[in-house]
């Protein structure tokens, strides 16, 4: 008897999976790497290609497309089928289109290799909702801000993939593609057989039924613009630095990288702590201001500072993004309890995309301009509106 009101109290409330949040974060962290991989590369595919800053800001952001978009039907795959099938699929399905970017010797297929292997961006859409659903409310928070830290995968390619090129592939920066595909077929066998799915008293919802979650409340479309701003932001940057650094500042490949690398790890590291904030205080009040100081954040970098104070207003700006990242997705499983992967998705889709058009503002800024601020100044304004919602909306729902 003692047993079997066991089993019924884990189904009503599971108390969490340290083995499906490491593996989940590993995951994510493998899948962001590739994702990410074009970024270190940009200088070198510049200089082969022979590309304008517009074609190479399409470049860099065009794994975030797919993987952005798709990232509504992955999370409402997740919902239905869980997330250890969706999951190890993923990655398998990476895999080939990243290891065969080794043989992609043009601006057009380096396109089409980008486009398919970032579907491994889909990913963030897949651990948020089998992870939240390991957790009790008061401890999701923190445990989706761990899960959200796989994004200092962005690092392994900013910081290893050009020290790997230089070292070990002379300068041949085709070869290291292979590199970072073998790690998701790594990860997809662990995840296939060392994590389970939340078990749970209720039937998935259908399709049909979770899409119209779409139509409740247009918090799940204001979620999407705060998450436009800060995942959006952190993708861009991760993205776009390395190249944006050697171009403006005029300094070597790899130190660029290093500096990226310093905004990556401050994002990433500090999400946790903003879904651990957003635990214990009002979420909307942290993230007030976080898009106060972002806006601040950008309009300072618009004005092209020096190397200095460049640096350091990144990384302000990336604790920001990263503290915000963290509150969001505190938030979405907080009010869509049963939707969190269809919400998820929604929201996640729209941070990618961010990260896919704001880099390509940013190059139609300085084609057209010869300056950064226009870019800057239009990432600045979609703060404030974010400050504006994050005042107006949420006293509206929660009144």
């Amino acid at each position: 008897m003692a047993e079997r009101q066991a089993v019924v109290t884990s189904v009503a409330t599971p108390q969490g999976n340290t083995t499906v949040l490491v593996l989940a974060t590993l995951s994510f962290a493998a899948c962001f790497a590739v994702w990410a991989l074009f970024s270190p590369l940009a200088p070198l595919m510049r200089e082969e290609l022979k590309l304008t800053e517009v074609q190479l800001s399409l470049l860099v952001s065009i794994p975030a497309l797919l993987g952005s978009a798709l990232r509504i039907a992955m999370g409402i795959l997740t919902d239905i089928h869980g997330g250890r099938k969706v999951f190890t699929a993923l990655m398998v399905f990476c895999f080939f289109p990243t290891a065969l970017g080794m043989y992609a010797n043009s601006y057009t297929s380096l396109i089409i290799c980008g486009l398919l292997f970032g579907m491994a961006g889909t990913s963030f859409a897949v651990g948020i909702p089998h992870v939240s659903k390991w957790y009790p409310p008061e401890r999701q928070g923190f445990a989706l801000g761990v899960y959200g830290a796989g994004n200092l995968g962005a690092a392994m390619a900013t910081l290893m993939g050009p020290r790997i090129i230089h070292n070990y592939l002379g300068g041949q920066w085709h070869y290291i593609f292979p590199i970072y595909a073998i790690p998701l077929l790594i990860m997809a066998f662990l995840y296939w057989n060392y994590t389970t799915d939340a078990p749970t008293a209720t039937k998935p919802k259908s399709f049909n039924e979770l899409l119209q979650v779409y139509k409740k409340t247009p918090l799940a479309w204001v979620f999407c613009l705060f998450y436009w701003v800060t995942f959006g932001g952190f993708v861009c940057f991760s993205l776009y630095l390395p190249g944006y650094f050697v171009k403006v500042y005029g300094i070597p490949r790899i130190t660029a990288g290093d500096l990226a690398t310093a905004f990556i790890f401050t994002t990433s590291l500090i999400r946790p702590l903003g879904g651990y904030m957003a635990d214990r205080f009002q979420g909307r009040k942290i993230l007030q201001g976080v898009f106060t100081i972002a806006a601040l954040c950008l309009i300072i970098e618009g004005s092209a500072p020096s190397l200095t104070l460049a640096t350091g207003t990144f990384i302000l700006f990336g604790a920001c993004l990263g503290i915000g990242n963290g509150v969001i997705f505190k938030l979405v499983p907080t009010y869509f309890a049963k939707e969190t992967g269809a919400v998820g998705g929604l929201v996640g889709a729209a941070g990618g995309l961010g990260g896919f058009f704001t880099p390509i503002i940013l190059g139609i800024s300085k084609d057209f301009t010869g300056s950064y601020f226009g870019g800057f100044a239009v990432a600045a304004s979609f703060c404030l509106i974010c400050l504006f919602l994050a005042r107006k909306e949420f006293q509206r729902v929660e009144s």
